[in-house]
């Protein structure tokens, strides 16, 4: 079905969100009405790892409906704070509701973060609409005292009744990849993805953030929480030797301790996937075409024009942005580090199992 053969009096205006129960399933007990479990993909990572490029080429595809960090918006404190490798059924259960409930947040930055696709599922005058309302969201987010309307605002999916049979979800986090395995234990037969980046990339991009003030929140990195962290008890960290550390180091333990929760998690998993983000920027449309295939999604010409653009970025580029030449962004590390910063940063990695990433004494 084309975009333009669904009419907007076939679309059904979803519920606001702020009048839709906290927690609960549909009633046929999907988590989203009309879509099984097998059509829910849950890609998971850390903050700077090139999940949100990831996510947007997945948006992309004219099947997808997309779901950025809904889990920002509500953290789901009542969930186990570091799940363990058997939880219970009653934690299962919590998890997932509290997942239903995630796919019904479409606040702005939930459900209209930009770029735009168009769906085989919405119609050209439901996109166009769709957009206009997203794009003057975004436009009051920029005003003195308008990012707080612009926030309490829900952007309708505007799906047709008639044109959800191919319907697939794509949910993103870097807010939960500890809870990785509980979160995909929940949904049986979901898909689940877990992008990694080298690690001093992703620190490289953090201390980068950090210096910028281009984190919304100040960047903390929660020590009492790390250090109840399985990984922690393993390494044998403790307040006193993560007072030591420079803050490099400090961030390159923070990737260990959730990198290694989130992997070793998703190691017990039927349907996941382990990405390497160097990977994927090295050879895009050969990983992409891998991920869509496992997703259950077919290639088409619309992700193939966005992976192009958003692969050849010219110019200045944004902290958040998406277009960029993937092939700089490998090793761009090596030129934003000084020598003492990497070899600190290699150190730590080399204490954890997730050192056989990068087989070659971590260098790319």
């Amino acid at each position: 079905m084309k975009p333009a053969d669904v009419k907007l009096a076939d679309v059904k205006l979803d519920q606001d969100p702020a009048a839709a129960p906290a927690a609960g399933l549909a009633a046929s007990g999907e988590l989203f009405p009309g879509v099984p479990n097998e059509r829910i993909i849950l890609l998971f990572g850390l903050p700077r790892s090139g999940t949100t490029w990831l996510a947007k080429l997945f948006d992309s595809h004219p099947d997808v409906l997309y779901r950025h960090e809904p889990d920002s918006i509500r953290r789901g404190k009542h969930l186990p704070e570091w799940p363990g490798p058997d939880p219970s059924p009653a934690e299962l259960a919590s998890a997932r509701a509290y997942l239903a409930e995630l796919l019904r947040v479409r606040t702005l930055k939930s459900a209209g973060s930009l770029p735009m696709f168009g769906k085989h599922f919405r119609g050209s005058a439901a996109h166009a609409l769709r957009l206009g309302l997203a794009q003057a969201l975004h436009g009051l987010g920029a005003l003195r005292g308008g990012r707080r309307l612009s926030r309490a605002i829900a952007i309708p999916d505007l799906i047709a009744r008639s044109a959800s049979g191919r319907l697939h979800i794509v949910l993103k986090s870097v807010t939960s990849p500890h809870r990785l395995g509980l979160l995909a234990g929940a949904v049986p037969g979901c898909r689940t993805i877990l992008l990694l980046r080298h690690p001093c990339g992703q620190v490289a991009s953090m201390l980068r953030g950090a210096q910028a003030g281009l984190f919304e929140e100040k960047l903390e990195l929660d020590l009492p929480w790390l250090l109840r962290s399985p990984a922690a008890h393993r390494h044998g960290l403790t307040a006193a030797s993560f007072a030591r550390l420079e803050p490099a180091e400090q961030l390159a333990w923070r990737w260990v301790i959730l990198a290694e929760q989130a992997s070793t998690a998703l190691e017990r998993l039927p349907r996941a996937r382990l990405v390497r983000h160097g990977d994927l920027s090295a050879e895009p449309e050969t990983a992409l075409r891998a991920l869509f295939s496992f997703a259950g999604l077919d290639w088409n010409p619309q992700s193939e024009a966005f992976l192009r653009r958003s692969t050849h970025g010219v110019g200045p580029q944004r902290y958040y942005g998406v277009f960029r030449d993937s092939t700089r962004e490998v090793d761009k590390w090596r030129r934003e580090l000084d020598g003492p910063t990497q070899r600190r940063i290699l150190a730590v990695v080399r204490n954890s199992s997730l050192a056989k990433l990068w087989p070659d004494g971590l260098d790319g």
